[in-house]
C-alpha cells in the first residue's frame, strides 16, 4: 500500500491541532478540504482515524498507529537529508542571536568557514529571546543564542553560562561610587528599558513584584542597545544590561557597572539552544561545540582583558 502523502499531511495537521478549523487555518485551506481528505484517507486505509468529541477531534487507535508511522517516516527522511548533506559537506546553517553577541563570536565563524568552506552561515540579529526561541522551535533557524533558557518543551539547552545583569551608569550618576545597590535604589533614579519584553524587563518586573514595589515608568524606551547605552553615557539615567554588552563603554570609563542585590539579576544566563530531537549535520554539531567552548568568554571578559577577544 502506498499512502497518499498529501492526505497524510492533512491527517497530521488535524492530529496536531485537535480541530478541523485550526488545521484548516494552519494549512491555509478550507475545512471542507480537510474533511474530504481525511475521509479519503480513511477509505484508503479501511479504518476510522478520528472521533468527534466536544473539545475537538480525538484520534482512534488506528489514528495513533498512523501517527507512529508518520513520525517514523519523517525521522527517516530527516536522517536521509542530514546524511546527504554530510556527504556533500554543503548546505546552510541558520543562527539567531542578539546583536551584542555577534561581534565577539565572529572569530569562531571565521574559523568554522575555513573548516567547512561549502557550508554557508546565515546569522539573524534578533533582540527578543522569545522570537529566537520560536524560530528554533519552528526549524527556521538551527541554533539560537539567548538570555536565559526557560523550560520550553521543544527546546534543548545545549550549553549555558552565567551572565548576570548589572545597573550601568555614567560616572556623574549619584550611585556611581557604589559597588552594590539595592533594587529599590536602582529604580529610584531615571532608567531605560527595551520596548519589547526581554529578559531584562522580565527580571525587573519579577524583582518589583517580589519586593512589593510599584515600578516607575522608564524615561527612555528603545529596542536599540546602542541607543540605551548612549542614554546612560550622557548621564541621562541608568540601564540594566550585562557587563559584556557594554564592554567598550566600561573599558573606556564611560559607564560603571553596579551589582544589583537581588537574586533575579544574578540568575541570568547566556544559553545556546537547538530544537529538541533535531538531527543536525556534522558541520552544525561542530559549530555548536565551537560556540559552547566560547561561552565562558562572556562571563570572564573584564575591562582589562585583551582587545583581541572582541576584534
Amino acid at each position: 500500500m502506498v499512502i497518499n502523502q498529501k492526505r497524510l499531511l492533512y491527517f497530521h495537521a488535524v492530529y496536531a491541532q485537535g480541530k478541523i478549523r485550526k488545521a484548516a487555518d494552519h494549512l491555509n485551506t478550507d475545512c471542507s478540504v480537510i474533511t474530504r481528505q481525511i475521509q479519503l484517507l480513511e477509505q484508503e486505509l479501511g479504518a476510522k482515524l478520528f472521533e468527534r468529541r466536544p473539545r475537538g477531534m480525538a484520534p482512534t487507535e488506528a489514528g495513533e498507529l498512523l501517527m507512529e508511522y508518520y513520525r517514523g517516516q519523517y525521522k527517516l527522511e530527516e536522517t536521509l537529508m542530514v546524511r546527504l548533506q554530510e556527504l556533500e559537506q554543503r548546505g546552510n546553517i541558520h543562527l539567531a542571536m542578539p546583536t551584542a553577541f555577534v561581534i565577539p563570536l565572529m572569530s569562531i565563524f571565521d574559523d568554522f568557514r575555513l573548516q567547512y568552506p561549502n557550508v554557508h552561515l546565515h546569522i539573524e540579529e534578533i533582540f527578543e529571546s522569545n522570537k529566537i526561541v520560536s524560530l528554533v522551535a519552528e526549524d527556521i533557524v538551527h541554533i539560537g543564542v539567548i538570555h536565559c533558557c526557560s523550560n520550553f518543551p521543544d527546546i534543548r539547552c545545549y550549553a549555558s553560562e552565567p551572565l548576570p545583569l548589572r545597573l550601568l551608569v555614567n560616572k556623574t550618576h549619584p550611585l556611581s561610587d557604589r559597588r552594590k545597590v539595592t533594587f529599590s535604589e536602582a529604580i529610584s533614579y531615571p532608567f531605560s528599558l527595551a520596548a519589547a519584553t526581554d529578559i531584562v524587563s522580565s527580571s525587573i518586573k519579577k524583582a518589583a513584584l517580589s519586593e512589593k514595589i510599584e515600578l516607575p515608568l522608564p524615561v527612555f524606551v528603545s529596542n536599540s542597545t546602542v541607543a540605551r547605552k548612549i542614554f546612560a553615557c550622557t548621564g541621562s539615567g541608568g540601564i540594566f544590561m550585562s557587563e559584556f554588552s557594554a564592554y567598550e563603554e566600561i573599558k573606556t570609563g564611560k559607564l560603571v557597572a553596579l551589582e544589583v542585590e537581588h537574586p533575579v539579576f544574578n540568575s541570568a544566563e547566556l544559553s545556546l539552544i537547538v530544537r529538541r530531537g533535531k538531527s543536525l549535520s556534522s558541520a552544525a554539531n561542530q559549530l555548536l561545540r565551537l560556540l559552547s567552548s566560547r561561552l565562558p568568554m562572556f562571563r570572564q571578559l573584564k575591562p582589562e582583558a585583551s582587545d583581541s577577544l572582541i576584534h
